[in-house]
């Protein structure tokens, strides 16, 4: 009888995977299918109309290759440990790279971003899912903690076999009620914020589970003093899985 729950929870989960996955796709094909199909009916349209249908279509490009890129990213971490392949990593350059490619989007929120790490401080695993990780962090404070805010990545302590990590920004926070699941793909707080600010709904399940395919945890919680954070560990040394 476990047997069949087993597969019966598997099959649930599937099939709600795969309706969230259409439900997201949907909504920028609908878009781009719309402003092509105006500028084909409009034949007299002028050419800073044509420019700014064309350029609304390219954004919805853009949406959909971020759901897709993502999606293909969470695939490759659940395919497991086998599929990448780690390195040292100075954890301090990785985080001013990514402060470095947010530059513009940090500025124009007037967020301020701190990285609290030694510049000796090394992890060992794959780089592209580590900056992904922390990016990921930072594009959810960018698009949904506000302005004028403070993104801090401070190292809390370090043990023979792990590094304990927080991040944490001083925005408006998450209810109670919904940080159990802030890591759920395609979930949202509010309903359709991932779509108004582009973001793909992938971002903290490909936050969380970076972290456990690094063999660490993460937690996430509302700060007494208002913002998100995550407190998480990674590992020093990946070895054999």
């Amino acid at each position: 009888m476990q047997a069949f729950r087993e597969m019966d929870n598997s099959k649930r989960y599937k099939q709600q995977l795969t309706h969230n996955v259409a439900h997201e796709l949907k909504t920028p094909v609908t878009g781009i299918r719309g402003y092509l199909e105006t500028l084909l009916q409009e034949e007299e349209m002028d050419k800073e109309q044509s420019r700014f249908f064309l350029e609304r279509a390219y954004s919805q490009t853009l949406r959909l290759t971020s759901i897709i890129n993502d999606i293909s990213v969470l695939n490759k971490i659940e395919e497991g440990y086998d599929k990448f392949e780690f390195e040292k990593i100075n954890l301090l350059k990785c985080l001013k790279e990514i402060e470095g490619d947010l530059a513009f989007k940090l500025e124009e929120k007037k967020i301020r971003f701190y990285a609290e790490v030694r510049g000796s401080l090394e992890v060992e695993g794959n780089y592209m899912l580590i900056y992904s990780l922390f990016k990921n962090l930072i594009d959810n404070s960018i698009d949904h903690a506000g302005e004028g805010l403070e993104i801090h990545i401070k190292e809390r302590g370090v043990s023979d076999s792990e590094v304990y990590l927080s991040y944490y920004d001083t925005g408006k926070g998450v209810p109670e009620d919904h940080i159990h699941r802030i890591f759920e793909r395609f979930y949202r707080v509010e309903k359709g914020r991932s779509r108004k600010s582009g973001g793909s709904g992938l971002g903290l399940s490909i936050v969380k589970n970076s972290v456990l395919l690094h063999k660490g945890k993460i937690t996430a919680s509302n700060r007494s003093g208002g913002g998100l954070q995550f407190d998480f560990t990674l590992s020093l040394q990946m070895g054999k899985s």
